[in-house]
């Protein structure tokens, strides 16, 4: 089946944040050839390095405005800055001691999270970027970015799904299987990825999640004629599919 390219509608926070993940690349290579350059005694790269997380820790308390993604950017940013600070020889700040001391502010923006909801952030206009997709197999990337796609595919095939820190909704629900699988490949870190599947397929997850969950809430099917294998692995994230 021939498949049509999908229609997107790049926001500009989307696309600020993409340029802001290129200055991140960017600086981290600058760092490298200075090294390479020798053009200071101190090693750039390995030192400064950390710096990155407070570059994104600041992006966090730009976008969005959430207290509970605020709070992140602050996890970033002091993550950043103590690590570079024990990179600089100051060993009373030891990363072994205080590291607990991260894994308590996450949960503490988990807690905010839940009891003070973004009103449906990820859906309808709020979300940057929207698409309808008619293509065999989906190919996905929300790096700093929120992705609301609808694939209605007459021989749906699987694909993947990469998220990192952006959130992905993926509406499955009028696509069709011509074979008897398909198989999603996910990728996911500090990430909200949402899967609607037909009612009669069956869902088998096979994915590994550290810090975060996979949730499948569908119905399974009496007598399933099709089934969504997904793969991969989720990082301070969670992945929910329902019907």
């Amino acid at each position: 089946m021939e498949s049509r390219p999908s229609t997107l509608f790049d926001a500009p926070q989307r696309r600020a944040r993409r340029a802001l993940f290129g200055l991140a690349v960017i600086g981290v290579g600058a760092l490298a050839l200075m090294d390479n350059l020798h053009l200071f005694e101190v090693p750039l790269l390995r030192t400064f390095w950390p710096l990155v997380f407070v570059v994104f820790g600041l992006a966090r308390l730009a976008w969005p405005p959430h207290l509970a993604s605020r709070l992140f950017g602050v996890i970033l940013i002091a993550v950043g800055l103590l690590m570079t600070a024990h990179n600089l020889g100051h060993d009373g700040l030891n990363m072994r001691q205080w590291w607990p001391v991260f894994i308590i502010l996450a949960g503490a923006a988990i807690v905010l999270r839940g009891l003070f909801p973004h009103p449906r952030r990820w859906h309808g206009r709020r979300f940057e970027t929207s698409a309808i997709e008619h293509s065999d197999e989906i190919d996905v990337d929300a790096t700093f970015s929120a992705i609301k796609l609808q694939n209605d595919s007459r021989s749906f095939k699987g694909g993947k799904i990469a998220a990192q820190f952006g959130g992905v909704e993926l509406d499955l629900r009028e696509a069709v299987m011509e074979a008897a699988e398909a198989t999603i490949n996910i990728h996911g870190a500090f990430s909200g990825i949402e899967l609607r599947v037909p009612r009669d397929w069956q869902v088998s997850v096979q994915m590994r999640a550290t810090l975060g969950a996979v949730e499948d809430k569908t119905v399974p099917p009496a007598a399933p004629a099709h089934r969504l294998v997904l793969r991969g692995e989720t990082v301070f994230g969670g992945v929910e599919i329902k019907n």
